[in-house]
């Protein structure tokens, strides 16, 4: 997987990254509980660390198709996506905590900046898990298709997604990103930084402010 990210991130004619499980039964249902070590190693916190980083760092859309279960590993990994679309029989959460297995994911950084402290707390220290219906009253789902219609709907977002000027809302998502840790002040500096020297006088702002001018929509190319 680590891979194919790095592969995206470098070709431009990626525009969106798209992750879902094998098969039709669930996005990921966690660890194997019969094959692992109590606790994971220094190689399995490299992996992890580093695809969890890559995603994070990718200057385009990433999203996390999600139906069954979405347990563990595999939820951590949709917590690291930019957006989650889900089906309607959806079971998510982190129950390791009931086995006395620590994280190595990123879910002490990700869910209280996506459900807010508190309920990431209930949710990790308890091992409890998620239906549908909470996961999008929590906001940790972004959409929410009966299981019939997800593979068309989302497929729908997700071409919304690949027709945006991918420079500009790579430079989004990158300023979100950092104002996460930085000031008010540091985070103006750092849009200002962004739009001018990435997003300014790319073939998509050209496009952009031309559409406008014709009164039509724009077709980005995403450069």
């Amino acid at each position: 997987m680590q891979w194919l990210v790095d592969h995206a991130g470098a070709n431009p004619d990626v525009r969106v990254v798209t992750i879902r499980g094998q098969g039709t039964r669930s996005f990921c249902s966690g660890d194997d509980m019969k094959g692992m070590d109590p606790e994971p190693g220094v190689d399995d916190f490299h992996v992890h660390r580093r695809l969890i980083r890559s995603l994070r760092e990718l200057p385009k859309p990433v999203v996390a198709l999600v139906y069954g279960w979405a347990l563990g590993h595999g939820f951590e990994l949709a917590c690291a996506c930019d957006f989650r679309l889900c089906a309607d029989n959806i079971e998510v959460g982190d129950h390791r905590v009931t086995r006395s297995i620590g994280m190595i994911g990123g879910s002490s950084w990700f869910l209280p900046r996506i459900i807010g402290q508190g309920r990431a707390l209930e949710m990790l220290m308890t091992g409890s898990h998620l239906n549908a219906q909470e996961a999008l009253d929590w906001g940790w789902a972004n959409r929410v298709w009966p299981l019939d219609e997800f593979q068309d709907r989302a497929a729908e977002y997700v071409e919304m997604l690949a027709g945006l000027a991918t420079v500009a809302a790579g430079g989004y998502k990158d300023a979100m990103e950092y104002s996460l840790t930085h000031t008010l002040r540091d985070s103006l500096a750092y849009e200002y930084e962004v739009s001018t020297l990435r997003v300014k006088g790319t073939d998509d702002q050209q496009e952009g402010r031309q559409s406008w001018l014709e009164k039509r929509s724009p077709t980005f190319k995403g450069r």
